[in-house]
């Protein structure tokens, strides 16, 4: 019996996507924490854990977007749109599940400390 290529593809795909959507995830975090600590909106440590949670989020749903798309076996117009209303879901679920320090940022009066 053999096993279609979509079927032995699908999870290096999905784990490529994935470790693509944590990088660029992570990076678009990592550039807003460290405003946000120069502003003494958040502190770094929160600033830490934001990047680590928003990478992990959004490539878990980068993932979601690829997997879904790929079992379906949908591609063209209909793929990208089976991607992003699957990845989008994904991360709007994650960011309600797992708020960070920039969700809430506002409500904090941090003063940055003195060097």
């Amino acid at each position: 019996m053999t096993t279609p290529t979509t079927t032995r593809i699908l999870p290096v795909i999905t784990a490529s996507a994935a470790a693509t959507g944590a990088l660029v995830g992570g990076t678009v975090a990592a550039v807003r924490s460290t405003i946000a600590v120069k502003e003494g909106r958040i502190t770094s440590c929160e600033a830490a854990k934001t990047v680590a949670t928003e990478s992990a989020g959004t490539g878990l749903a980068t993932a979601a977007g690829v997997a879904a798309t790929g079992v379906l076996g949908l591609g063209g117009l209909a793929g990208l749109l089976g991607f992003t209303v699957v990845a989008t879901g994904a991360k709007m679920l994650w960011d309600k599940a797992v708020p960070t320090a920039l969700d809430n940022d506002s409500q904090k009066d941090l003063k940055p400390v003195a060097e």
